[in-house]
């Protein structure tokens, strides 16, 4: 697309012209149809994107360079092509597209109140009506048009809980840059605590409950597992340690944080340090007892 310093915004120059965009689509099409022999000659392709002029065919095909591989067999999208095409189907760039309000299992995370599920602005947002209850969720529009509803709620939780992991893993769900950062007190809400990430890479910034921070951790899994449970499927705002404020403080210098999960009797208690290790685990038989109190 050039032959000096890369420039990523030009992307968006070339899908936003709709002849341009037909000729990837129609690559794409013929992608899905035939994933293994994908390619259409030039008399086919131009018949695809439905442009009868070979002058203005030829200047388009040559603008989209490296989204589209040129060989004897034909034309091809190039792996970024087929990016390019996935993020402009996905409705990511339509802040018109609307979903729900659907109902979701569990409580809000702020009150007693049942939870729905609705997509607006460019934003799946969780709440129950009160504005200062909305929680927004790491969901891309795709996922909500093109799955069952009855599967939704799951595949949501799945992603959420997958946005964590990655995020206590150090990488970005957004671009899979590198993330850093460590737990937190405050925020929009200023009453507990979370972990705020950095990507070093697009810039986004990950702030998560300290429970769903764990969600992913191996002691959490294998801890839910053993009693026939998938956590990672299971939407986080219905499990108790998930909720905002639910940690237990137990020194403030250095930072030590305990996270209780207890299921049928039993409790999992993990401790985290300032940047959000695990530096201990722990059961035992009923609900643990808090050590320490955070000062006022």
């Amino acid at each position: 697309m050039n032959d000096g310093e890369s420039d990523p915004t030009e992307v968006f120059d070339l899908v936003g012209n709709s002849t341009r965009m037909n000729v990837l689509r129609a690559l794409a099409s013929a992608h899905s149809d035939a994933p293994t022999d994908p390619w259409l000659e030039y008399g086919e392709l131009q018949e695809a994107a439905g442009v009868s002029d070979n002058g203005n065919f030829n200047y388009h095909l040559d603008q989209l360079d490296d989204l589209v591989v040129k060989r004897e067999a034909g034309y091809r999208l190039s792996r970024i092509g087929m990016g390019v095409v996935s993020t402009v189907t996905s409705g990511f760039f339509d802040p018109k597209w609307t979903w729900g309000p659907v109902d979701a299992p569990g409580d809000c995370l702020y009150c007693d109140d049942s939870p729905q599920l609705r997509y607006e602005d460019g934003i799946l947002w969780l709440g129950c009506g009160t504005d200062d209850h909305d929680v927004p969720l790491s969901v891309p529009p795709s996922l909500l048009d093109t799955h069952p509803e009855e599967d939704v709620v799951e595949q949501i939780a799945f992603l959420e809980n997958q946005w964590s992991a990655q995020t206590r893993r150090g990488i970005c769900s957004e671009c899979q840059g590198y993330v850093d950062g460590e737990i937190e007190f405050g925020g929009a809400r200023a009453d507990h605590y979370h972990y705020h990430g950095h990507c070093h890479r697009c810039g986004f910034q990950h702030g998560i409950p300290v429970g769903l921070f764990l969600v992913g951790h191996p002691a959490v899994v294998n801890f839910f597992y053993e009693r026939g449970i998938d956590v990672r499927a299971t939407p986080f705002w219905t499990l108790e340690f998930c909720k905002p404020g639910s940690e237990t403080v137990l020194s403030e210098s250095p930072l030590r944080l305990r996270v209780d999960v207890t299921h049928d009797g039993e409790t999992l208690s993990l401790t985290l340090n300032r940047e959000g290790s695990v530096v201990s685990t722990e059961r035992t038989e009923g609900p643990a007892e808090a050590s320490a109190e955070r000062e006022p």
